[in-house]
């Protein structure tokens, strides 16, 4: 759930925060984006199944992280660009990756039950992030909306360490 914080954040607020911010090109946003997801995933989609889930997922929620601290604290549309394809860099393998692990959890005879429950959190995420994104864009400004997205990154980063640890 905590990676669809970032992408949330991208899609609600993208456009109000280049604005604000008196930049052109937001339309390139979600553009860039998704240059740096498909290129992952064409790429590396096979890497949770070769190195394990976790450790994909670990690295690729650090990704997130910083591409949504790079939009944090981006002085100029560029750099807010960058940090969108890095967001999508890191976005691409998180649910793939944690996938491969949910199932190995499932008796394969449930396994289709698992994965609806399983497919269900991203959507979760993004029914809440979306207004809470909001709330704090309210208090605190658009730029906190990707604080917000990072930090919902690093603790998911945090989860994804204890959920490894208490499995081995």
């Amino acid at each position: 759930m905590l990676q669809g914080v970032g992408l949330s954040g991208l899609t609600a607020f993208a456009s109000l925060y280049f604005a604000a911010r008196s930049w052109g090109h937001a339309g390139l946003v979600m553009t860039v984006f998704g240059i740096g997801f498909i290129a992952v995933r064409a790429v590396l989609g096979s890497l949770p199944d070769k190195i394990g889930g976790y450790r994909v997922a670990l690295w690729s929620l650090i990704v997130e992280a910083l591409g949504q601290a790079l939009l944090w604290v981006a002085p100029d549309e560029l750099l807010a660009l960058g940090g969108a394809l890095v967001t999508g860099l890191g976005c691409a393998l998180v649910f793939p990756a944690l996938g491969v692990e949910a199932l190995k959890r499932v008796l394969p005879t449930n396994r289709g039950s698992g994965m609806g429950a399983f497919v269900a959190f991203p959507d979760i995420a993004y029914g809440f992030a979306g207004p809470a994104a909001g709330f704090i864009a309210g208090l605190f400004g658009y730029a906190a909306v990707y604080l917000l997205g990072a930090a919902s990154a690093v603790l998911g980063a945090v989860l994804v360490v204890t959920t490894r640890t208490r499995k081995s």
